[in-house]
């Protein structure tokens, strides 16, 4: 063979060779970029919810944003706010420093312990200085409500969304009007209380008319039925007729023994005239008037 010939066959080896070994990484290579493609493909197929939820939280943050910017006015004020109780009037630690004015609507959010927030309403300047006022509720509190309110920070603004004073105008609309029910129902109460207390003193003097009573007059000048009562007053009548009834039978009987001793002595005085020596004959009558006669 020439000597170019076996050059080239040791070539082609040598090329050969490096084929097969280029190839094997080429091969590990491409394995290597498809697990690394599926890899890829599978976490983003387990992170898409999560950006899909991160991108809901971006909406909602922005939303968020618009409505503290657009919806809540001026920044808030967290500032140390002292309730006077029961009329609800507050003292608050800004006043014209901050931009108070007159008649300028403040809502008051009462920060809790835990950091939670609760609208307390809506409130108008009466006093400004420069580093502190005086707020009054914009509504008719109660005392029930402003006994629930806890001095401590309070957040302020000047605006709220139209959700949040409709919802308290709403509330505070049920509330004076279950007010309103409630006084109506204690009037009524108080009412029916009366009236029961007038009725039982009505029945207590009725017990008395009938059975006596502390609440009878006791004069002599009242009749008995009026002072010891008509149960009493009836007893009291029933004895009297009772006796009466007696002493009108004992004379009955008295009368009758009367009767009876008078229809003997006739019948005696017969009987004796009978006996005396007749003078003459004389009539019945003649007979009857000496009876009479003798007997008076």
């Amino acid at each position: 063979m020439h000597t170019s010939g076996k050059v080239l066959a040791f070539l082609v080896v040598l090329v050969a060779l490096a084929a097969s070994v280029f190839t094997a990484k080429l091969v590990q290579v491409r394995n290597s970029w498809t697990a690394k493609s599926v890899a890829s493909k599978n976490k983003f197929i387990e992170l898409a919810p999560k950006v899909a939820a991160l991108e809901a939280q971006i909406d909602s943050l922005k939303n968020e944003l618009f409505r503290s910017r657009e919806l809540w006015g001026i920044l808030p004020i967290t500032s140390q706010t002292d309730v006077a109780k029961p009329d609800g009037t507050v003292q608050v630690g800004f006043g014209s420093d901050a931009g108070l004015r007159d008649k300028l609507l403040m809502h008051g959010f009462e920060i809790s312990q835990d950091g939670t927030s609760i609208y307390r309403g809506s409130f108008l300047p009466v006093e400004i200085q420069n580093a502190g006022a005086t707020l009054k509720p914009n509504w008719r509190a109660t005392p029930e409500e402003v006994g629930t309110w806890q001095a401590g920070n309070w957040r302020w603004r000047n605006l709220v969304p139209p959700g949040y004073s409709e919802n308290f105008d709403k509330q505070l609309t049920s509330i004076l009007k279950l007010e309103e029910t409630y006084n109506d129902r204690v009037r009524t109460l108080n009412g029916q209380k009366k009236l029961l207390e007038e009725a039982k003193a009505k029945l207590k003097l009725r017990e008395a008319e009938l059975v006596g009573g502390e609440e009878l007059p006791k004069t002599e000048s009242v009749d008995p039925e009026f002072r010891d009562g008509l149960v009493a007053a009836t007893a009291a009548a029933e004895e009297d007729r009772n006796n009466t009834l007696l002493a009108i039978d004992e004379l009955r009987r008295n009368v009758r023994s009367v009767q009876a001793d008078i229809e003997q002595i006739l019948s005696d005085n017969i009987e004796l005239t009978k006996r005396l020596p007749q003078a003459g004959a004389k009539s019945p009558l003649s007979v009857k008037k000496n009876d009479s006669s003798v007997s008076k």
